[in-house]
C-alpha cells in the first residue's frame, strides 16, 4: 500500500461522517475531513455565516475531531506504510467501548464538547497511541518546543513534552473534541447555549468509540485529511 505523504500525521477519533454526532462537527467547522467536501454551516439565527467562520477559524483546519496522538512529522527511516501497520497492530487488542455522555463545555478561552464522566477506556486507548506509535515521531523542532511553552506548562507537562513531543498526554490528558477557537469571556455562555441547542440531538447519545482515524497534514495551512478509518477489535482496515 503507497500512501500519499503528508507534512504531518494525528491519530484522532473522528465520529462517522453520516452519525448525527459527526454531521453536527463537520457543517459546525465548514467542512468533511473525509470527503473534503465544504459544508453548509448551521442556522444559529441571529449570527451571520461570516459570524461563525470566525469563532472557527481557529480549529477549521482540523477538522472535526478529538486528539489520541497529536500531530507529528514521520521519523527518518519511517514510512507511512509502516504507520498504518502499526496503528492497525494496536487497533486488534482494543475492544469497542462506550464513554457516555459528552456535552458543550468552557475550556479555558475556547469551547468544545468534554466527557460528562472521565472514561478509562479513553485515557487508556490515548496512551496506548502516544506510546506505541512514538517510533514514528520526529523529534519537533525548536519553534515548536518554544510555542509550547509558552502556555505557561507545569513540572510534569515540560516532563512530557521533552519526552513524547506533547506536554497534555498521560495524565494530563483531556479528550475533548474542540469548536471554537479564543472566545471574549461575554460571548462564551452565549455561543455555549447556542451550540448545546443546536447540537442537542447529536448529544443525546452516548459517546461510542468504535474506531480511530489517521489524518494527515498537507502543509502550508491546508485542510487536515481523514486517510482511514482503522475498527476496533478488527485486523481489516476499513
Amino acid at each position: 500500500m503507497v500512501l500519499e505523504e503528508f507534512q504531518r500525521y494525528a491519530v484522532y477519533f473522528a465520529p462517522q461522517r453520516l452519525s448525527r454526532l459527526g454531521a453536527f462537527g463537520n457543517s459546525w467547522l465548514g467542512f468533511d475531513p473525509e470527503t473534503g467536501d465544504d459544508l453548509d454551516r448551521p442556522d444559529l439565527g441571529d449570527d451571520t455565516k461570516a459570524q461563525i467562520i470566525d469563532v472557527t477559524a481557529a480549529p477549521h483546519r482540523y477538522g472535526f475531531h478529538g486528539t489520541l496522538k497529536p500531530p507529528f512529522a514521520l521519523r527518518s527511516g519511517t514510512t507511512s506504510d509502516q504507520l498504518v501497520f502499526a496503528i492497525e497492530e494496536l487497533c486488534g487488542s482494543v475492544r469497542p467501548f462506550d464513554c457516555g455522555s459528552i456535552s458543550v463545555r468552557a475550556l479555558g478561552v475556547f469551547l468544545a464538547l468534554t466527557l460528562d464522566h472521565s472514561s478509562t477506556e479513553l485515557a487508556n486507548l490515548a496512551a496506548l497511541c502516544v506510546q506505541e506509535l512514538d517510533s514514528f515521531r520526529a523529534q519537533p523542532s525548536p519553534a515548536e518546543i518554544a510555542r509550547r511553552q509558552k502556555a505557561g506548562l507545569t513540572e510534569r507537562q515540560e516532563r512530557f513534552l521533552e519526552m513524547w513531543g506533547y506536554p497534555y498526554v498521560f495524565e494530563e490528558f483531556r479528550f475533548h473534541m474542540t469548536l471554537t477557537g479564543e472566545l471574549d469571556s461575554d460571548l462564551r455562555p452565549i455561543m455555549s447555549e447556542k451550540l448545546s441547542e443546536i447540537a442537542a440531538s447529536a448529544l443525546s447519545s452516548p459517546l461510542q468509540i468504535e474506531d480511530i482515524c489517521l489524518f494527515g497534514d498537507p502543509g502550508d495551512g491546508q485542510r487536515f485529511q481523514l486517510i482511514r478509518r482503522f475498527p476496533l477489535g478488527n485486523d481489516r482496515i476499513a
